[in-house]
């Protein structure tokens, strides 16, 4: 699904890939979250396998879901509510659409050995 607006010079769209994008780079920005090459680690094979970041729009509306780790030693709780907040303003500000939901899933714990980094060091 995509969002078009309708302009005099024309039509705009908003992929969900976009929005999966702004999204998931919100999120890595995140101290705390595991991150690897500048891209969520995916905590299991099914994130791997359908990526750690979902979306579904519905007209202007979007809704997030992410599968993500968080490192070792952080609050996994403040991690995911930072995320929430991030993910939100970063999607409405960029595409104009109204969030009405980012539902987090910690679903792993990372250490450094598994080449995991955080935001802040990585």
């Amino acid at each position: 699904m995509e969002k078009i607006d309708k302009h005099t010079a024309g039509s705009i769209r908003v992929s969900e890939d976009v929005i999966i994008k702004i999204a998931e780079t919100a999120a890595c920005e995140i101290e705390g979250t595991a991150v690897i090459n500048n891209h969520l680690l995916p905590p299991s094979t099914l994130s791997k396998f359908r990526g750690p970041v979902r979306v579904k729009v519905n007209g202007e509306a979007a809704s997030i879901k992410f599968d993500i780790s968080v490192l070792d030693g952080y609050n996994a709780v403040k991690v995911a509510e930072d995320i929430q907040r991030s993910v939100k303003s970063a999607v409405q500000n960029m595409t104009g659409f109204t969030v009405t939901k980012v539902d987090v899933n910690i679903a792993g714990v990372s250490f450094k050995e598994d080449g995991a980094v955080s935001a802040s060091n990585g």
